[in-house]
């Protein structure tokens, strides 16, 4: 994951820094500050993921221990990803009339858990957010839905990935005040065997592979992002597709 957002944070210090500090003025802006260290070559990669596992085990031992005892990637994200603040609304709508509620802060954050009923992309599952509603229309009683709606467009945004048959939409687009903002994958996390490995995906499309246990501090250049199928992108050398990581252009 710290690599992943390394890539990012790397391809413009000074906007992602400003970026990861919107969202989580804690651990991102922590993991900012180690970034930058590496780069001026003052500290290891690992400080920066000792640094943030320390800060991480004093929140929540429980949830990231120190040892041999595993943790989830998804939770891990969550919890660097977490922000200050609501960062979605959402609001009653009529499905037969032009009925609306008024808008409520929604506890949605920047990390998406697929549920059952997810669709079959991720562009159309970030399109279909919503809570259940039993209520009917006042006006017209008809039944109503409760779409769900980042108030600005992500910087960052994660899809948690259990289905085997969901397609990875290589692009996300927001329209944000008549404007369109769009967010590209940036990284897939695969598990399997007790042990996570990625793919990165740099901004000039390339793919490289990175596995802690074999390839160490560097990666392995895997060829053209466009020539990878959506099929292709959920198995990585004998590994599930867990997470997908976007983040904004």
């Amino acid at each position: 994951l710290f690599t992943v957002l390394y890539e990012i944070w790397s391809t413009d210090t000074k906007v992602w820094t400003k970026r990861f500090k919107e969202i989580n003025q804690h651990h991102l802006k922590s993991l900012s500050v180690c970034f930058k260290k590496y780069m001026n070559g003052q500290a290891s990669f690992e400080t920066a993921r000792d640094t943030i596992r320390h800060e991480l085990h004093t929140q929540n031992p429980a949830q990231f221990p120190y040892g041999t005892r595993g943790t989830s990637v998804a939770a891990l994200t969550s919890a660097i990803l977490a922000p200050h603040d609501f960062v979605a609304i959402s609001s009653p709508e009529c499905t037969s009339c032009e009925y609306s509620g008024s808008s409520i802060d929604d506890r949605l954050e920047f990390v998406l858990y697929e549920k059952e009923d997810t669709p079959k992309s991720t562009c159309k599952w970030l399109g279909s957010l919503k809570h259940e509603t039993h209520e009917n229309c006042p006006h017209c009683f008809s039944a109503m839905m409760q779409p769900i709606n980042f108030k600005s467009a992500p910087s960052v945004l994660v899809f948690e990935i259990n289905s085997r048959n969901i397609k990875v939409s290589k692009t996300l687009k927001f329209e944000q005040e008549g404007e369109t903002v769009v967010l590209d994958v940036r990284g897939l996390i695969y598990h399997g065997d007790f042990h996570f490995t990625s793919h990165i995906i740099g901004t000039d499309g390339m793919v490289w592979y990175h596995d802690g246990m074999t390839t160490g501090s560097s990666c392995e250049n895997e060829g053209d992002f466009d020539k990878f199928s959506s099929r292709k992108l959920l198995r990585c050398k004998g590994k599930k597709l867990i997470l997908v990581v976007y983040a904004r252009v």
